[in-house]
């Protein structure tokens, strides 16, 4: 575990935050059914993509065992209705899930339309927003005054990831959690989990390329980048700023 702050940690080497005091796990962006949604725009990639995020979800719950579990927004991939590889891919999802006797907290983001119809048949709980002592855990894609939520706020939607390059300039992605400050509160954004959602570089970002809209006034210069490789390492990096200057 990575200590962030308090009984805030990053879960290393998974791609999900840690709250000590209630022993939960927090994932965000598992696009699941990706595949499918992108097929019925002519796009066939292979079904091992959900597969693989899946694989890394469960994985991580079995090193960790956690007595509860939130996902952090856009769960499903498509805007609307459950199409059938969504529906196939979601369904066993939770029912394994259910099976595990966790928990489950599910945060409503903009892909998760009726999914609520899915949740209902696992029991699973469905909010906007979730508060909790110093915390506030939201998809980060609706706008909000920071006024409104408390010292902590743990979001994804942005799908952040980092662009290195090694000593012979050959570039490496990394997915990455960033962390930082604003307005007096400090502001942890979770890598995406689905394979397919790579997410942009975070150090090249123009104002009109920050997706959450609670990002786009925050100078993330001072943020720190931890990259990660689900399954074997979270390696914290520079401030964005020195990164920047140091690439």
């Amino acid at each position: 575990m990575i200590h962030l702050y308090k009984d805030l940690y990053i879960a290393d080497p998974w791609p999900a935050a840690y709250l000590k005091d209630i022993d939960a796990m927090i994932f965000a962006d598992l696009h699941l059914g990706m595949e499918g949604v992108l097929s019925e725009e002519g796009i066939f990639l292979p079904r091992s993509f959900s597969k693989s995020t899946v694989d890394i979800i469960f994985r991580s719950i079995s090193s960790v065992e956690p007595s509860m579990l939130i996902l952090n927004g856009d769960i499903k991939h498509g805007f609307g209705l459950l199409n059938t590889s969504e529906w196939v891919v979601l369904r066993e999802f939770f029912r394994e899930l259910s099976e595990m006797k966790l928990d489950i907290l599910v945060i409503r983001g903009n892909h998760d339309n009726y999914l609520g119809v899915l949740l209902d048949k696992y029991g699973v709980s469905f909010e906007k927003r979730w508060d909790h002592d110093i915390y506030t855990i939201m998809h980060g894609h609706e706008s909000v005054s920071w006024d409104e939520l408390r010292e902590v706020v743990i979001i994804g939607h942005e799908h952040p990831s980092v662009t290195l390059r090694d000593e012979v300039g050959v570039k490496f992605k990394f997915k990455c959690f960033m962390w930082g400050e604003y307005k007096g509160h400090k502001i942890l954004v979770l890598p995406s989990v689905g394979e397919l959602a790579t997410g942009s570089t975070i150090s090249l970002y123009s104002e009109e390329d920050i997706l959450s809209p609670l990002l786009r006034n925050v100078d993330m210069s001072g943020f720190k980048p931890y990259a990660v490789v689900p399954g074997e390492i979270v390696q914290e990096l520079p401030p964005l700023g020195d990164l920047e200057r140091l690439l």
